[in-house]
């Protein structure tokens, strides 16, 4: 007997489903959490994608990037700021031809300030590096309808966001996290996360190792999901209070779980 249409159909959504791509981001731990004397070897021992957020100076990221490909990880990012001028190519050359990041906060807004944001997404996608706002509180952008405000005005295809959990806990109604997240569409780059409690007013209380906090992660990412989000996700590590090795660890521990969570 021949199948009906409906059972055809939901036989096929079964088996698109079966052979989907698991939702496993790349996970890298920003530099701010790290801080050993062999900083490669101990985040590939816990089983991160590399480190992210770097501050490093032009002349010592190149030894970073070598040191991180000689243990088989990847710097992701940089950390840098545009007001009214351009970042230059050298500041970032390192991270060219790489799949990297700019992680850009605008911490005062100038007449310049679109031109300069311009300028840097377009040199940056001469070297093949994303550029993504990065939403800081206290910043002239900081908050999620900030930086896509300022993408809109750019203009620029290179230009993203990056959306962080802390500073939208801190700036943002909790509510919003999906909705916020769906607006942000293809523009939506890379990811950061950390412990956080829901009502949390000091870092204390927003930044936290993974493993802590009342913030439901499998949220956050459960919605990522279904937006089909294929970015990298940062570990946000600022001041984090204990062993900075026994925060890293419990929070890929904790990484785990969640991603494990989600396949259920």
């Amino acid at each position: 007997m021949p199948m009906s249409p409906l059972k055809i159909l939901l036989s096929l959504s079964l088996l698109a489903s079966a052979f989907a791509e698991p939702f496993q981001p790349k996970f890298y731990a920003f530099q701010n959490g790290v801080n050993f004397k062999n900083s490669a070897a101990t985040l590939k021992e816990l089983g991160f994608d590399g480190i992210s957020q770097v501050r490093a100076h032009p002349t010592g990221l190149p030894n970073q990037v070598q040191s991180f490909e000689a243990a088989g990880l990847k710097v992701l990012s940089i950390y840098l700021n545009v007001n009214d001028k351009p970042i230059e190519p050298a500041t970032v050359q390192a991270l060219a031809n790489r799949d990297a990041l700019i992680e850009l906060t605008i911490q005062k807004m100038s007449p310049m300030t679109v031109e300069a944001v311009r300028q840097t997404a377009a040199m940056a996608k001469n070297l093949k590096i994303k550029v993504a706002l990065y939403p800081h509180h206290g910043f002239a952008v900081a908050t999620m309808p900030q930086a896509m405000d300022l993408i809109k005005k750019v203009n620029h295809p290179n230009l993203g966001v990056m959306f962080n959990l802390c500073h939208f806990l801190k700036n943002e109604d909790p509510k919003t996290l999906e909705t916020t997240l769906e607006k942000s569409g293809s523009k939506l780059f890379a990811v950061s996360t950390c412990g956080a409690d829901l009502g949390g007013e000091s870092w204390n209380q927003l930044i936290q190792p993974l493993d802590k906090g009342d913030f439901p992660q499998e949220r956050l990412f459960r919605a990522l999901n279904s937006l089909k989000f294929s970015g990298p996700v940062g570990l946000q590590c600022f001041a984090v209070k204990g062993d900075k090795h026994d925060n890293l660890q419990k929070s890929m521990a904790a990484w785990k779980t969640i991603i494990r969570n989600l396949a259920k």
